[in-house]
């Protein structure tokens, strides 16, 4: 019989607010393997896994074709900016929808008006921690503004043509991609165009699952 490998207990390493490092035992067939991981959670492993935060693949159409909302976030521990989508903490209380719908508009400015795909959890770095995100696709309009970043965030949209995508993949002047942006990108080069899934597939966010 094949052995099934499982992780012990989680106990806590440090104490601060929004993220913690903590150490569990994985046992595998050669024996306690001791491995120590970042979670936002107060307990985790305690088998519920609810998204920690949302990220946002959001176009706003335009007068001659749809345009992607792309950030770039100055991020401390990569000490460099960071090409990315709109993201951010899921509160407690709230939906994905609710969580990706507050996330946009604070940090571009955009308003949500249609949800067509929300992802189940998906990992982040499994190796260096348990945090999961759910994607969110969907549409959104407004005037992009700077008006309701937190006093930490140095945050720039940008609404960008498959042309300009095409262009910062070729040219990325030294911004480090998340990879969920780049993936994202080279899929919409691949098909050449920027789509979202099927409409049929259209959430409301005023009624969030």
């Amino acid at each position: 019989m094949s052995h099934i490998p499982f992780s012990g207990p989680a106990k806590r390493l440090t104490d601060h607010r929004f993220l913690n490092l903590f150490t569990t035992e994985m046992h595998t067939k050669d024996g306690l393997q001791p491995w120590i991981f970042a979670s936002r959670k107060k307990d985790p492993m305690s088998g519920s896994f609810q998204p920690d935060a949302v990220v946002l693949i959001v176009v706003v159409a335009g007068a001659d074709e749809a345009r992607l909302v792309v950030t770039r976030e100055f991020r401390g521990p990569l000490g460099r900016y960071e090409l990315a989508f709109p993201a951010g903490l899921v509160d407690e209380g709230e939906t994905p929808t609710g969580a990706a719908a507050r996330e946009l508009f604070e940090e571009t400015g955009l308003t949500l008006t249609k949800v067509v795909l929300v992802s189940p959890p998906v990992s982040s770095s499994a190796g260096l921690t348990d945090e999961s995100a759910c994607l969110v696709y969907g549409e959104a309009t407004g005037t992009i503004s700077k008006a309701h970043l937190e006093e930490h965030e140095d945050i720039d949209t940008r609404l960008m043509t498959l042309a300009e995508i095409r262009n910062l993949i070729q040219n990325p002047q030294g911004d480090l991609f998340s990879v969920r942006l780049y993936t994202t990108l080279i899929g919409f080069l691949t098909a050449g165009k920027i789509a979202l899934p099927s409409a049929a597939l259209a959430v409301d966010p005023r009624n969030p699952r």
